[in-house]
């Protein structure tokens, strides 16, 4: 039996013998993290014995993922928060956590970031390119049941923190988990079909990607709209295809901050440019927050003193 088995093995013991379950994502949530969370919500109801009801706590998911969800997901109520197992998915740290009523070490963590902080129990590290493919796994290892909505979550998990298999640290494991939940009955046309953005988000995408300037090794844009969680990752997987430079950023207008996604084709580890910045992320996809427009010559400067 190897490592990853008995981890997986030991978390889902702690997880069967819980009788209330809260699923926690994490801000500026994106598909991998929506995706885990439903199919585990799912996995749960249908393996454990013991589950008396299990809660996903979160918001602000994406348009386009909203046929994932069947019932409104808002903040648990502090009640049932604090009778229940606290479970994250996708998020290395409590400050990404959406409810941020979470003690890390007090909850279990399946996440496919760096390590960091104090867990539980942790299933982590930047091994894989969603955490979509690592509870697919799970599911495969355990041999847990499964129904058509544990297929979707997790091939919508894996399909768009890869950006539909172009993005980060693909290996062959990511496309055979792919073909396990195909295997298994997932009907991916459909699945792509449901996906797609609607006229509208298309052209603020498009938009957006009109003013493309570069210098040195990065690309970048800078969005006068304001960008909805609805399209970031789409608007970022976009700007990818459009560049050939090694390093491409969005910087995309909020409220009262831009919003920075940053991503490498290869050889930069753009994770290093993004906790310069107080962000994190993977080597290949990560991501910072900056308050004002000045300072993206910092970035781009920064970026090129690197390079």
């Amino acid at each position: 039996m190897n490592n990853l088995e008995v981890k997986f093995r030991e978390i889902w013991k702690i997880i069967s013998n819980a009788e209330y379950i809260t699923l926690c994502t994490h801000t500026q949530p994106d598909g991998d993290t929506l995706g885990c969370a439903i199919a585990l919500q799912e996995l749960i109801k249908l393996n454990c014995k013991n589950n008396v009801d299990v809660k996903i706590s979160g918001g602000d998911y994406p348009r386009n993922l909203s046929f994932l969800i069947k019932d409104p997901i808002s903040l648990v109520s502090q009640e049932y928060f604090d009778k229940s197992l606290k479970v994250v998915v996708d998020t290395s740290t409590k400050k990404r956590i959406f409810d941020q009523r979470v003690i890390s070490e007090e909850s279990l963590k399946l996440d496919h970031h760096p390590c960091e902080e104090k867990w539980l129990y942790e299933i982590g590290g930047d091994y894989w390119p969603a955490e979509g493919q690592v509870i697919t796994l799970l599911v495969k290892t355990l041999n847990l049941k499964v129904n058509h909505i544990v297929l979707e979550g997790l091939a919508v998990a894996i399909l768009t923190d890869t950006e539909f298999f172009r993005e980060r640290n693909i290996t062959s494991e990511t496309f055979d988990m792919m073909s396990f939940l195909m295997s298994k009955g997932l009907n991916y046309l459909d699945l792509v079909q449901k996906m797609q953005m609607n006229p509208n988000e298309n052209k603020l995408i498009f938009n957006a990607c009109k003013d493309i300037k570069t210098e040195g090794i990065v690309s970048w844009i800078i969005t006068d709209d304001i960008i909805p969680n609805d399209i970031a990752k789409p608007l970022v997987s976009k700007l990818g295809e459009l560049v050939d430079t090694e390093v491409w950023i969005a910087f995309m207008k909020q409220e009262n901050y831009f919003r920075c996604s940053i991503r490498s084709k290869k050889s930069f580890n753009v994770s290093q440019v993004a906790k310069h910045f107080g962000g994190g992320g993977h080597f290949n996809s990560a991501g910072f927050v900056i308050k004002e427009i000045r300072e993206v010559n910092n970035a781009i400067n920064y970026i090129n003193k690197l390079a």
